[in-house]
């Protein structure tokens, strides 16, 4: 028997029932479509004239966060839509879109590639990359015009992060001039109502040199760090590239961070909304910089096996990359970068409900906290364990839904079975005694200081005993210039 709300017979139905479509558009808008939010938010979705096709997409990736587990039936039934299908419209490029998201995701290569050259073909031959598109069948600020270019912008973003799973670096959409105007924040867009006069990417870039400290929408953040990002997988691909270039990508990656708006330095406000284009933003700079960083450290020749590629594609593994700082630096700046993103994701843990896209910078983040717990003296072991066991959960809590994270996990587990037995033999019990941690005697309390919320909280971190911490893992580091995340 069927579950309940599911198809009325046994047998895969082309006309499913309308309380299957609204409860599998539910669970896409709930976990999908905050990630990779391209379509007209939720509440007006049913006034859009939306091909089947593009419902079978959203239905097929709504069925990956459903429990009765046919997600495969669903996919025969886009694969139907999409081949029968014969409009060039802009809601064919996003349903070819977001197929391919979810394709890779499953860690079906070869078809993710073919969805996502099909969807660049006809936004290419539509001219959605001009300047002009969005505003020639809708007005400048409506949403459906907001939708468009949108689609535009994830394009080019989905174009780079396919390019490091399918080991292929030709860009076609982030090669070309940017004319299409820069998404509007989140919130304004979900709201459903007018769009202010969206602004272009020469604004964005203007201010650096602006004499105030303009803000700009989380999504244009989000799509320089893809930008840097890319630029970064190309220079793993030329080992004889000038030190300039590589010195150009970490001017880049430090001037992103230095230039962040105070408001878009966090990534959860106080009422435990997580900003998800700022949460990507950040882990895909932090991506950027490991793999910048890793193919120039000592970390290297721990992580070149050929069956941890996966973790760091696009570096040449055997071949010696030009380089501006010592092995050593390399190495400090990518096990900071890789903190940084355990530091992220702890904020955020619910996986689910980011893009796919994270799981290669999760799995890149606890391979190298694995090679790092190698170099670095036992005193800090217990801090690279926890952070590798992390992304180990993670990475279990996804596997369930993609395909992706499911290797991605089990690749770094037979990793740190291999890398940290030894270690987690000889520390188990190389903690310090919780006896060291708990003040043996009070402090008499001044009558003239005035009382805090922090009274009976004065055991800070530097009053721990010094074998507690390392040095290298605990002090602040002088090569980031990402703070630590904070509540707003």
């Amino acid at each position: 028997m069927l579950p309940a709300n599911d198809y009325n017979s046994g047998a895969f139905s082309n006309k499913p029932s309308v309380e299957n479509d609204d409860r599998l558009r539910r669970l896409y808008y709930e976990n999908f479509h905050a990630a990779h939010p391209i379509l007209v938010p939720s509440g007006l979705y049913n006034e859009q004239n939306y091909p089947a096709c593009l419902h079978a997409v959203v239905h097929f990736v709504g069925s990956h966060y459903s429990a009765t587990g046919r997600a495969t039936e669903y996919k025969k039934r886009v694969a139907e839509q999409l081949g029968s299908h014969t409009e060039r419209s802009p809601a064919t490029v996003q349903a070819w879109l977001i197929y391919a998201i979810v394709l890779n995701a499953r860690r079906e290569a070869d078809e993710a590639q073919a969805a996502l050259n099909q969807s660049i073909d006809l936004a290419l031959d539509l001219g959605m990359n001009r300047a002009g598109f969005a505003s020639a069948s809708h007005a400048l600020c409506s949403v459906e015009a907001e939708s468009m270019r949108r689609t535009w912008w994830e394009l080019v973003i989905t174009e780079i992060y396919l390019a490091i799973s399918l080991n292929s670096f030709t860009f076609r959409c982030s090669a070309l001039p940017p004319e299409v105007a820069l998404p509007c924040e989140e919130s304004i867009y979900n709201g459903g109502r007018d769009i202010p006069t969206p602004s272009m990417m020469l604004d964005f870039r203007r201010r650096i040199i602006a004499a105030g400290d303009p803000v700009f929408s989380s999504f244009s953040y989000r799509i320089e760090a893809t930008m840097i990002l890319s630029r970064v997988i190309v220079l793993n691909r030329v080992p004889e590239c000038h030190r300039d270039q590589v010195q150009a990508a970490e001017n880049a990656l430090v001037s992103w961070t230095n230039h962040l708006p105070a408001k878009k330095l966090d990534i959860v406000d106080a009422y435990g909304n997580v900003d998800e284009m700022m949460f990507q933003a950040h882990l895909t700079t932090g991506y950027a910089a490991m793999l910048l960083h890793l193919p120039r450290s000592d970390l290297q020749p721990v992580l070149a096996q050929p069956e941890r590629s996966q973790f760091w594609p696009g570096a040449s593994c055997h071949l010696q990359l030009s380089s501006t700082s010592t092995r050593l630096v390399h190495s400090i700046k990518a096990a900071e970068a890789s903190r940084q993103v355990s530091d992220s994701i702890s904020v955020c843990p619910n996986i689910l409900k980011h893009s796919p896209f994270i799981i290669p910078s999760l799995s890149l983040c606890g391979l190298i906290q694995l090679a790092t717990s190698t170099l670095h003296s036992d005193e800090c072991f217990d801090h690279h364990c926890n952070r590798v066991n992390l992304i180990l959960g993670c990475l279990k809590s996804a596997r369930r839904t993609w395909e992706l994270a499911e290797s991605t996990y089990q690749s770094l587990r037979s990793s740190a079975a291999e890398l940290m037995s030894d270690s987690l033999e000889r520390c188990q019990w190389n903690c310090a005694p919780l006896n060291q941690l708990v003040p043996t005697e009070s402090l008499p309390s001044d009558p003239t200081r005035p009382s805090s919320a922090l009274d009976g909280q004065d055991l800070m971190v530097t009053d721990l005993p010094s074998n507690f911490f390392d040095r290298a893992c605990f002090n602040a580091s002088f090569f980031t210039a990402v703070p630590d995340l904070n509540m707003i």
